[in-house]
């Protein structure tokens, strides 16, 4: 039971579903057996199309680190959603940009896509909260694409949003500086989303906040101890570079030959093949 199960290969991209995947579809289905089998196996399908999403999601980080000639080399998929790892050293901000915000963008496409399929068949799309509990599961599967799309684009890491910020920050100032202020809004943030769970008693929320505060903790320390060993203190608040030798102008490829490092996608990790 505790093993991750390999599904098959993509492209290059091998794909799993990790083993604690697999408690939280028990626990679904457990929870839906109070209303009959009938409500819990379509609930439990439920989940799975949703997590057919956040694949998808993955799927699009990887068709556009392709792009970028960077190599996928697996996604696994996880309660909390999906992890895809990238092969090679860092990317340039351009790269990196466009490969975070790839995945809510997918996730835009196919809302859009159900929404106008739901529209042709004359249900509309009323989210409202006495007619929520009375969607039909193809308009719960939009609304659950949306909720992902800008839940991932919160300005926050380890976050697609979190990403996209330092990525354009970092056509004003040095990658480490960039790191420090895009983790500092993710650490307000989280703060304000830690606040807003209290004021809602969502235990989950706070969780999740507190988790999301740390990572960006993190993330600002790590940007601080580059700046200090690459010699980049904070000097102005926006110091443009007029020389060009900005992150903006890392394209792939400009890396060392033997860079056989692996960044993981939700970037909180570095590892090693």
């Amino acid at each position: 039971m505790f093993q991750t199960l390999y599904l098959g290969n993509l492209q290059g991209a091998r794909i799993y579903i990790h083993w604690s995947f697999w408690i939280l579809a028990v626990f679904i289905f457990l929870s839906g057996l109070s209303q009959g089998f009938g409500h819990a196996f379509a609930l439990l399908g439920f989940v799975f199309a949703v997590f057919g999403c956040v694949f998808l999601h993955e799927l699009g980080h990887a068709v556009a680190a392709k792009a970028f000639g960077r190599r996928t080399h697996d996604i696994t998929l996880l309660p909390i959603g999906g992890v895809a790892r990238i092969e090679g050293g860092e990317m340039g901000a351009v790269a990196e940009g466009w490969v975070a915000i790839a995945g809510p963008a997918v996730n835009f496409v196919i809302a859009f896509t159900l929404l106008i399929g739901s529209s042709l068949s004359g249900a509309a799309l009323d989210v409202s909260p006495e007619k929520v509990v009375k969607l039909t599961a193809v308009q719960q599967l939009i609304v659950a694409n949306l909720a992902l799309a800008i839940f991932n684009l919160l300005p926050a890491f380890p976050l697609d949003g979190g990403r996209v910020l330092r990525s354009v920050l970092c056509y004003w100032l040095s990658r480490s500086q960039s790191l420090v202020v895009a983790s500092r809004v993710g650490q307000w943030a989280s703060a304000l989303l830690i606040l807003t769970s209290i004021v809602w008693w969502n235990f989950m929320g706070i969780i999740f906040g507190i988790v999301l505060f740390l990572i960006n903790s993190a993330q600002r320390f790590q940007g601080q101890i580059l700046g200090q060993r690459n010699g980049d203190p904070f000097q102005r608040p926006f110091p443009f570079d007029p020389t060009g030798n900005s992150p903006w102008d890392n394209r792939p490829g400009n890396g060392p030959p033997n860079d056989n490092r692996t960044i993981d996608a939700l970037d909180v990790r570095e590892v090693r093949r």
